[in-house]
């Protein structure tokens, strides 16, 4: 979109200035992490225009057509009735979807904190600027640390095919919009670590599974202010034992 030049009637383009979004007040705790990638998915598969192999290329080989057209029967819908492929937390796992339809599920793995300064950056005071652009000095101790995760969609298909293609639609999306996610989810960092080896459902002996780890890591700034020393909260009562 061209810049507008500013004037009394012309509408004022902003540059530079990002957008709130909903993680500055929910941060980045695992569920809400989880509850994107689902969103992502489920917004990639609802249209069949948004398929890799989606007709359009136009040094689509036979290969290709053939990839075109399974991928594009799997359009998925809210109504759980309709929709041709299940997009949802790996908690919600029903073996009788499965049965009937293929599935992508999402699984986050573990978090773990990773130090970046000396006594985590522990400062006395900050400062930032009030609702009138006067500086202000915030008293606490300020800390900060570095989170490190993962999160694990699994493609699960009826036929090693099958899974393979949607491993690979999702290996592809997550990595081309990577830098997207990044910086709409305020990370540091989120790149496709892998594209697991496919193996077999222990559950099913004709079900397939491939697995795409997406790797993420997050600044988690706080701040501590000492209202009282807890001792003195804490009440002793000496006795003699007769």
């Amino acid at each position: 979109m061209p810049l507008q030049p500013v004037g009394m009637d012309a509408p004022q383009t902003f540059v530079g200035l990002t957008p709130e979004s909903s993680i500055c007040s929910t941060r980045h705790p695992a569920n809400v992490i989880t509850g994107v990638l689902i969103r992502l998915l489920q917004e990639h598969f609802a249209n069949p225009e948004n398929m890799e192999y989606n007709g359009l290329n136009e040094f689509a080989d036979l290969e290709c057509m053939r990839a075109k057209t399974q991928l594009q029967g799997y359009i998925w819908d809210s109504d759980n009735t309709k929709t041709s492929i299940q997009i949802q937390p790996v908690w919600l796992y029903n073996t009788q979807d499965i049965e009937r339809r293929p599935g992508l599920y999402v699984k986050r793995n573990g978090q773990r904190p990773q130090r970046i300064a000396i006594d985590d950056g522990g400062m006395a005071a900050n400062s930032r600027r009030d609702a009138q652009g006067n500086v202000v000095e915030v008293r606490g101790q300020y800390y900060s640390q570095m989170v490190i995760g993962s999160h694990t969609v699994f493609a699960v298909g009826q036929s090693g095919a099958e899974a393979e293609l949607l491993g690979q639609e999702v290996f592809n999306h997550l990595m081309m919009f990577g830098p997207l996610i990044r910086r709409d989810m305020s990370l540091h960092r989120f790149q496709i670590q892998e594209a697991g080896e496919i193996g077999l459902l222990a559950e099913f002996g004709e079900h397939f599974v491939v697995p795409i780890v997406a790797g993420y890591a997050f600044a988690w700034s706080w701040r501590l202010k000492q209202v009282a020393p807890w001792l003195k909260s804490l009440s002793v009562d000496v006795r003699a034992i007769p």
